[in-house]
C-alpha cells in the first residue's frame, strides 16, 4: 500500500534561524523595544493630560458615566470587536483604567479580551489554516502550533502571562492548533489578569502623574517586560520554538 504523500504545507515551512547569536538577541531586543515604545506613549499621554487634555478626558468620563451600568458593557463589546479585528489592546486597556478606574476597568477588559479571544479562536477555525498562516507566517504558526498542541492549557497560560507576546497571533494560532476550546478560554481568562491590572493601573494614574500608583504600575510593567524576556529565552533554550512568535505584537 502506498503511503500518503506528506502535506505540501509542511514541506514549505521556512526553517528557523540558525544564527545562535541572533536567536539569543531577538527576544530581548523585541521585548525592550516594545517596552520603550509603550513607556514613551504613556509619557506622551501623561504630558497631554498635564497640559490640558484632562478637560477632554473629564468630558469623556462624564459621557461614559451617563451610560450608567451600560458603560463598561459597551466598552467590553468594543474591546472584543477590536481584539477580533487584530487591533492592539494595550491602549484600550489603559483607556479602561482612565475611564472606569482600576476595578471596573480591569473587569471590563477581562470580559472583553476573553470574549474577543474566543471569537478569534472560532473565526480562525472557520477561516482555516491557510488564511491564518498568511497573517501569522507559516514558520511562526508551525512552531506555535507545536508548542500549544504539546502543552495545551499550560502553554496558553504561559503566553498569556507574558503580555509582550502577540495577543492576536495566539488567538488565531490557537484556533488552528490542537488546543481544546475550554482549556484555551480558561487559560486566557487567568493568564491576562496580571497584564490587565498593570495597564489599567497605568491608565487610571494618567490624570495624576505624581501619584504613587503610576510609579507602582510602571514598576510592575518593567517586571512583566523582564519576565517576557526571560520566558522567551527559557523557551528557546528548551527548544520549545515559540519565542519566535514574540517578534511582533
Amino acid at each position: 500500500m502506498n503511503r500518503p504523500a506528506a502535506s505540501s504545507s509542511a514541506t514549505e515551512l521556512p526553517p528557523p534561524s540558525t544564527d545562535p547569536d541572533e536567536e539569543r538577541r531577538r527576544p530581548a531586543r523585541a521585548a525592550w523595544i516594545r517596552l520603550a515604545f509603550l513607556v514613551a506613549l504613556l509619557l506622551a499621554l501623561g504630558s497631554w493630560v498635564a497640559l490640558g487634555g484632562g478637560d477632554l478626558l473629564r468630558d469623556v468620563r462624564q459621557w461614559v458615566d451617563s451610560l450608567g451600568v451600560w458603560g463598561p458593557v459597551v466598552f467590553a463589546v468594543v474591546y472584543a470587536l477590536a481584539v477580533t479585528a487584530l487591533l492592539p489592546g494595550s491602549v484600550l486597556t489603559a483607556s479602561a483604567g482612565a475611564l472606569f478606574g482600576l476595578a471596573v476597568g480591569a473587569g471590563a477588559v477581562l470580559v472583553g479580551a476573553t470574549a474577543g479571544a474566543a471569537l478569534s479562536f472560532g473565526l480562525a477555525r472557520w477561516l482555516g489554516r491557510p488564511v491564518v498562516a498568511r497573517y501569522a507566517g507559516s514558520g511562526r504558526l508551525a512552531r506555535l502550533d507545536a508548542f500549544l498542541t504539546r502543552r495545551g492549557f499550560v502553554a496558553v497560560l504561559l503566553v498569556r502571562l507574558v503580555p509582550l507576546f502577540p495577543f492576536s497571533v495566539i488567538n488565531y494560532g490557537a484556533g488552528v492548533a490542537g488546543v481544546r476550546f475550554s482549556s484555551y478560554v480558561a487559560a486566557t481568562a487567568l493568564g491576562i489578569i496580571p497584564g490587565t491590572l498593570v495597564y489599567t493601573g497605568l491608565g487610571g494614574s494618567l490624570g495624576d502623574p505624581g501619584s504613587p500608583g503610576l510609579w507602582i504600575a510602571l514598576g510592575a510593567l518593567l517586571v512583566l517586560s523582564a519576565g517576557g524576556w526571560w520566558a522567551a529565552r527559557l523557551l528557546r533554550s528548551r527548544g520549545a520554538g515559540v519565542s519566535a512568535a514574540a517578534d511582533s505584537r
